[in-house]
């Protein structure tokens, strides 16, 4: 990763407990918990500040607040790869061809396309039957 995204890997890091040392102390990622909020859009408050501390008194084993659970899903959704961006190209370029371009199929069909294909269900679990 480069350089520029190591704040973000410490935030992600101190909300993950297999990352953590073996002794955490008290002030243990309260300035990556505002790092954290901030790049996830959470508001800091006294009540995800003490859900953090109660999820380190715990070491981790169980995420009791309902504030501090949202910002770890939120961590959780961070894509680890571009597989995901590289599969969504590769669907674009089988929809996008010469043929299909030059008969008049328009943006907004091909949008529609690229949605279905990806998010979508597999075609033979489709029933076009009302």
């Amino acid at each position: 990763m480069p350089e520029s995204e190591r704040p973000t890997i410490e935030c992600v890091s101190t909300l993950l407990p297999t990352s953590w040392p073996l002794t955490v102390s008290s002030e243990y990622g309260e300035n990556e918990l505002r790092l954290a909020r901030s790049k996830f859009l959470f508001p800091y408050t006294n009540d995800l500040k003490q859900e953090y501390r109660d999820f380190k008194d715990m070491k981790g084993a169980e995420v009791s607040g309902r504030k501090i659970r949202r910002l770890i899903g939120a961590i959780h959704t961070l894509p680890v790869s571009t597989a995901e961006c590289e599969r969504g190209f590769s669907k674009m370029n089988l929809i996008c061809t010469p043929l299909r371009s030059c008969i008049g199929l328009r943006v907004e069909h091909m949008s529609s396309l690229l949605f279905i294909s990806i998010f979508g269900p597999p075609l033979r679990e489709w029933n076009p039957l009302p």
